[in-house]
């Protein structure tokens, strides 16, 4: 039903090991420059779902 739902151009929903590998690599030492960000895993909905006026 959620597919069906949300547009998820890049693969669907994400399985679990999709979101443990974000989240390894945002703990790990390669991201001491990254701070405050919102990052989505959803397969692209929020992007399509937004559009191009995100960015007037």
């Amino acid at each position: 039903m959620l597919q069906e739902m949300l547009p998820m151009p890049y693969g669907g929903i994400a399985e679990p090991d999709a979101v443990a590998r974000l989240i390894a690599f945002l703990v790990s030492p390669d991201t001491t420059t990254i701070t405050g960000q919102v990052v989505f895993v959803d397969g692209g909905a929020d992007c399509v779902l937004r559009g191009d006026d995100v960015w007037p």
